[in-house]
């Protein structure tokens, strides 16, 4: 125990064990921070079937817990194991392959115990070209 105190509470500590009293005074600071996010990009433009990496900076103590919605539903919700969508360990939605479908205004939300976070990002899927040749 005496080895994870800082030196002032040590020096405290050896001058006081000699006596037929110990006293070790340990003073610990939890402290919250609520959820703060980095600028970074808000729009994103990818053409279909290729993957998109949206960023979501954030930082807080504890560390906050990322969700990631679009039209109001958690993106994860109702997806199979064989999912395109993934968030990843630093916050970041992770899109492997983007439908038109995926089109649209996504949020960020960031929550940890001392308040809530959020960042609008929009996300816009053009389709593929094709030319058309008339002979």
């Amino acid at each position: 125990m005496i080895d994870i105190l800082s030196p002032q509470i040590k020096t405290f500590y050896r001058k006081r064990r000699f006596h037929t009293h110990t006293c070790v005074c340990v003073c610990v600071c939890v402290c919250s921070v609520a959820p703060q996010m980095a600028l970074s990009h808000n729009e994103y433009t990818v053409i279909v079937d290729n993957p998109v990496l949206m960023t979501c900076e954030v930082t807080g103590t504890p560390a906050p817990q990322v969700t990631w919605t679009n039209h109001g539903q958690d993106v994860l919700a109702d997806l199979k194991d064989d999912t395109t969508f993934h968030i990843l360990a630093n916050g970041a939605l992770r899109i492997d392959r983007v439908t038109t479908e995926d089109s649209g205004m996504y949020e960020c939300i960031a929550s940890n115990v001392a308040g809530n976070a959020s960042m609008a990002v929009t996300l816009t899927v053009h389709g593929t070209c094709s030319t058309l040749i008339s002979l």
